[in-house]
């Protein structure tokens, strides 16, 4: 496993096992990893945006801000007024026994998408993270004309209803994802 953009090298076991974990924690935390997409997107954005823009309670934004900041993925600069706050994209590289894997931010925004679209909540409770990792990645060769919905929705190993409908609801991830997610970029 490599992680880009960050700390970890093939010398540096430690880092590459936190941000493992950091992910881990963003994709078990839907709100966690709503706050780090959001902030992700608008690049530096301040605390009081951040709050009002997606509806937390005081002490719910800053639980979260300081959780990644904890995680060292989160940059506060206080010397701003207001204070103001940026997170590092990270994107971890897993070699498998079926090749390498990718994990970027474009999942952990699927995650956090499943507070405001029932849709991917529910694929998401009846079949994982592990799945809507899978869906994501076909969702991004239908978009690109490589499968149609149902192919995908086959290849996926679900109903196709079940397949068709989380991949029109991952369009969005897919279309929103930042310009640095090598995830869902094409394949040339």
């Amino acid at each position: 496993m490599s992680v880009d953009n960050r700390r970890t090298n093939a010398t540096n076991p430690e880092g590459s096992v936190a941000d493992l974990l950091i992910y881990a924690e963003l994709l078990n935390t839907p709100k966690l990893a709503q706050l780090y997409i959001y902030i992700l997107q608008h690049d530096t954005v301040a605390i009081e945006t951040i709050k009002d823009e997606l509806d937390l309670p005081h002490a719910t934004t800053y639980k979260y801000i300081g959780k990644l900041e904890e995680m060292d993925i989160l940059t506060r600069h206080k010397e701003e007024t207001p204070t103001t706050v940026n997170v590092t994209p990270i994107q971890l590289t897993l070699d498998t026994p079926h090749g390498e894997v990718l994990v970027t931010p474009a999942l952990v925004d699927a995650v956090a998408r499943q507070l405001d679209t029932e849709d991917i909540r529910v694929f998401v409770e009846r079949q994982g993270i592990a799945k809507l990792a899978a869906a994501l990645h076909y969702t991004r060769r239908v978009r690109d004309g490589d499968l149609t919905q149902r192919t995908a929705a086959e290849k996926l190993g679900v109903h196709a209803i079940e397949g068709i409908t989380v991949i029109t609801a991952l369009q969005d991830v897919v279309g929103t994802a930042t310009a640095d997610d090598s995830m869902l970029a094409s394949d040339e």
